[in-house]
This record gives C-alpha cells, structure tokens and sequence, in this order.
C-alpha cells in the first residue's frame, strides 16, 4: 500500500469521543526502510488524542542522524490542519524526529481566596445585552455544597493586589526512523519534558514491552499517566483503539506491553491537572506525544 495512503487512511479515523484533551503528533511515511534517500512525515495537533489531525501548530523540526550530527529542518508544506515535511536519510541507522519551539499561547493565573484561577479576557456584551436594561442588584445565594470551585477569573474582577503567573505551553511531538540497521538512540539534554527510551523503537514487536523513562531537566518524572492509543482505519470501525495507561514509577520509569502489532500514539501532559487549583502553576507545561510501530 502506498505510505500516504496509509497516512491518509489513519487520518479519517472516527473521532474518539471519550478523550478530550489535545496532543500533538508526529506521523511518519515509514518506520523501518532498507532503501531511498529520503522520507516524508506529518505533524498536527489532534484534539481527540488520535492520529486525526484536528489544527496545525508552528514548528520547526529537530532531526538527530545517527551519527549525532543535528539538521534543523522546516515543513515542506503548512495546511489549516497539519504540516508535511521530508527529510534525507542517507546514513544507515536511526534517526530521530523532534518537534521543535513549539509554542502555543501562554496562560495568565491569579492567586484568589488560596486558590489559583485561569485568568479569561473579559467578555464584551454583545448588542442584545448593552441594549437590555440594567437588572436590580440580588443579595447573593448561598452556593450549594457540592457545586465545584470555580477554575476561571475575568481580567476585572481580579483583585489589584493579587499575585499572578504567566504559564508558557509547550507542544511536543517526536518519533524514530531506522534505514537498514538500528543504530544507538542519541542522549538527552537534559533541559525540558524529554522521554527515554530503554527499549530500541526499532525493536518492537507484538507481546513485547516498551520501557522508557520520562524526565524534566533531567529529573525523573514520579506518578505520570501515559495514555497509549493504537491506529486503525476507517474500514476497521470495531479495532479497539485505546490501550490499558500506564504510570511512571518513582524513578520515573514506565513500562508499556503490546500485544498486537501496529502504530502507537503515547501522550503525556506535564505537570498534571491540579484538581482543586490549590498548588501554585509551573512555569511550563508540556504535552507530549510519541509514535511508535510495533512489528509483528
């Protein structure tokens, strides 16, 4: 079958409707190749945590050869909904695939009453409520005990003494190619959300484990979810798509089992969600997503 077939048909794959966070992706032609001196792949952002891309986000990308030497490359082609670009592969090995300065808009938080809230522009009163009369003022009612905290703020109803944060968000996407033989899988830097792999991606197949480490700035990342979703076509509606998660031990280290062959979609969202907004933001968030093929 073509590749981009390939890609096209796990791109018209049914929405998911029970996830509902996004992740950014990065799907190429091919993982394993024994010829050609050049192989394309795509990038998107699918909001139903899928191989569909939903909108497109700018970046840049990060190809590791295997000898180490880096080559930053741009998208040949930029669409509303995901990028395509080529990259040469004229070593025998692996190479790996990154995303890179991948920014979206960053998140201002104020500290209220011991808890930090998302601060949201303030709405302009569309011409059916400017033109509406003013309403008297109600004593306000008692919120029932099980209503649930409020996350957000506007921008003026914020107190001036209030401290506040800027959160930047960070989309990354990332996956392996091998020509011919594997070669070792380059080293980290140690500065960001990163995921080691201890298994070789180019030595997947089904039954097996992936093993893999996830760290930040070098640190080992304890307690993590990995959400783990397997790709499938449109002409196979019943293939069960999301896998059993995963967590980080407290060496930050995972294990993910396969018991079927096929494309993989690993995503993880850093740090997680504070359920009550009580613990003050990180600096940076990260959202993560890793593709993989397990063979049979």
């Amino acid at each position: 079958m073509n590749n981009w077939l390939k890609i096209a048909l796990l791109t018209s794959l049914p929405v998911l409707s029970h996830a509902h966070t996004m992740s950014p992706f990065l799907l190429p032609e091919v993982f394993d190749t024994n010829a050609g001196q050049s192989i394309s792949f795509q990038s998107a952002i699918t909001i139903e945590k899928f191989f569909i891309p939903g909108i497109n986000f700018k970046t840049t990308y990060l190809v590791t050869e295997p000898d180490g030497q880096q080559k930053p490359i741009n998208a040949a082609v930029t669409l509303k909904r995901f990028n395509i670009a080529e990259m040469d592969i004229p070593k025998e090995g692996t190479y790996h695939i990154r995303t890179q300065d991948a920014v979206g808009n960053s998140v201002k938080y104020a500290l209220v009453d011991g808890r930090w809230l998302r601060v949201r522009p303030v709405r302009a009163p569309s011409p059916q409520q400017a033109a509406r009369p003013a309403e008297p003022t109600k004593a306000p009612m008692a919120a029932p005990a099980n209503v649930q905290p409020p996350r957000m703020i506007a921008a003026d109803q914020v107190p001036a003494n209030a401290q506040t944060l800027e959160v930047t968000n960070n989309f990354i996407a990332e996956s392996y190619i091998t020509k011919g033989k594997p070669s070792p899988l380059p080293k980290l830097t140690n500065k960001g959300f990163e995921v080691k792999l201890l298994t070789h991606p180019s030595e997947l197949y089904e039954g097996e484990s992936l093993k893999l480490q996830v760290l930040v700035d070098g640190k080992p990342v304890p307690n993590l979810e990995l959400d783990v979703f397997k790709g499938a076509s449109s002409y196979e509606p019943n293939e069960k798509r999301e896998m059993p998660h995963a967590k980080t031990n407290a060496k930050g280290e995972a294990e993910i089992k396969f018991s079927d062959d096929g494309i993989y979609l690993i995503t993880a969202s850093y740090p997680e969600a504070n359920p009550d907004n009580t613990k003050k933001p990180a600096p940076a968030n990260y959202t993560y997503g890793l593709t993989i093929q397990v063979s049979e």
